[in-house]
């Protein structure tokens, strides 16, 4: 009973600490549930709206947004996903998981409580403990590489480079590696039966694998903090696969440094970090008494302290609820803003194409119940080879409809912005600006 009460804690904490405590590190919160719950509405990824990632986690989060399409679910999913982790990190670090936890939730100079909220990079994290689970236990090599291919069908470039260090085996113990093989082909086959059944598997392809070179182009973001993190996170695994070159674990971590690429951002460095700090807490030992007691005692308070922050961040803080989006923490001029924008476009009959960033529009469509289209998601490297090219083309054909732009977004030079600023501009063109409501511009095409 102790026991179930303890997780039902650990399950609303983290539940909290997804919709309050640190609401203002969500980043590509709305995208992730978007995909989702495009799912749930019976869309097709790729040939319905464009995603640049296999879809596990999309359909692994979507499972509950059959039933209620609310972003409440979408945080009870992984709220209870977090749970699951926290215990599978109790069983490999024992009493170090609550420090493990503690950094994990660190908002500041390192974002890492970014990294708690869902989607498939927060998947690719918790498929790494359940692989290191696994060798550890030396548990199934057919359910090893299972999981290797649930890595494959949840980020594919991450996946791969994940595959290699079991080369090793094949010139080892052959039978060992050809059981991985065979059990990674499971997920990887039902993958490519999905794709063909439903006609998409050219457009998959075209955006997962061709558009990566377009990606890889358009969006290599770098500063040299994450630069100076990234080289002495590769250093510290390389020096741990030379103390012990059998450990399997350590060619593990560093093939999961490929998260980081192409952007190599705060985000990204945050969760490649974590997987850092696994391996150095896993192989230490770190006697403090009581360390659960004062680990959980910093957890609370510095969750508490950090609510307190993004009140001040947020200015005139309120707790709004739209469709689709109860308990929205944001500030009260956004919220004004958003109501009278939705208030405004309720009124029209026309087609109506937001051109605004990719988690804005996802934003607006899920609230009003819509669905997701190719419009939705205007960044670089997200429409597969010459993809923009022919996105451009099915702006200019547009008339009779509303393009809702952003009228800060053109110019906004900020280092990872990856919005097609060549979109908004097609969409003026021709077009009159027919009101403006805080930052957002209403042009009318005929």
């Amino acid at each position: 009973m102790k026991k179930r009460l303890y997780y039902l804690f650990l399950f609303v904490f983290f539940f909290l600490s997804l919709v309050l405590f640190y609401n203002i590190n969500k980043g590509d919160l709305y995208v992730n549930y978007g995909f989702s719950y495009a799912l749930s509405k019976g869309e097709i990824p790729y040939l319905d709206f464009n995603m640049v990632i296999t879809p596990f986690a999309p359909f692994l989060y979507s499972i509950f947004l059959f039933i209620n399409k609310s972003i409440i679910v979408y945080f009870l999913e992984q709220a209870f996903l977090l749970t699951i982790m926290f215990s599978l990190l109790k069983k490999l670090l024992k009493e170090k998981a609550y420090l493990f936890l503690l950094i994990m939730l660190l908002p500041y100079p390192i974002s890492f409580c970014a990294t708690i909220f869902p989607g498939y990079n927060f998947l690719l994290f918790f498929l790494f403990l359940i692989l290191v689970y696994l060798e550890k236990g030396k548990k199934s090599d057919y359910l090893i590489g299972f999981i290797l291919g649930l890595f494959i069908c949840t980020k594919q470039t991450v996946g791969f480079i994940l595959f290699l260090p079991n080369l090793y085996f094949l010139f080892k113990d052959y039978k060992k590696f050809f059981r991985r093989l065979l059990g990674l082909l499971i997920p990887v086959s039902f993958l490519l039966i999905y794709l063909l059944v439903t006609k998409s598997f050219t457009s998959f392809f075209d955006l997962c694998f061709l558009g990566l070179f377009n990606f890889a182009k358009k969006n290599n973001a770098l500063n040299y903090f994450d630069l100076c993190l990234l080289i002495l996170g590769i250093s510290y695994l390389v020096y741990k696969i030379f103390k012990d070159k059998k450990n399997i674990i350590n060619y593990y971590a560093l093939a999961f440094s490929t998260i980081v690429l192409p952007i190599i951002d705060y985000y990204h460095i945050a969760l490649f970090l974590l997987v850092v700090i696994f391996i150095f807490l896993d192989g230490i030992n770190l006697k403090v008494k009581n360390i659960a007691k004062y680990a959980s005692f910093f957890i609370v308070s510095m969750s508490f302290i950090w609510l307190v922050v993004e009140m001040a961040y947020l200015k005139e803080p309120v707790l709004a609820n739209y469709k689709n989006f109860s308990l929205t923490l944001t500030s009260k001029s956004y919220d004004s803003d958003v109501k009278k924008l939705n208030n405004y476009l309720k009124k029209k009959d026309e087609e109506i194409i937001y051109l605004l960033r990719g988690s804005e529009n996802y934003f607006f469509k899920i609230m009003n119940d819509a669905k997701i289209t190719y419009f939705d998601l205007p960044n670089n490297g997200n429409y597969g080879y010459n993809g923009i090219e022919k996105m451009l083309k099915k702006i200019e054909k547009k008339h009779n409809v509303y393009f809702i732009l952003d009228k800060y977004l053109e110019d906004d030079k900020t280092r990872y912005q990856q919005f097609i600023k060549a979109f908004s501009k097609e969409a003026k063109r021709d077009a009159h600006l027919e009101k403006e409501i805080g930052p957002y511009q209403i042009y009318y095409r005929g």
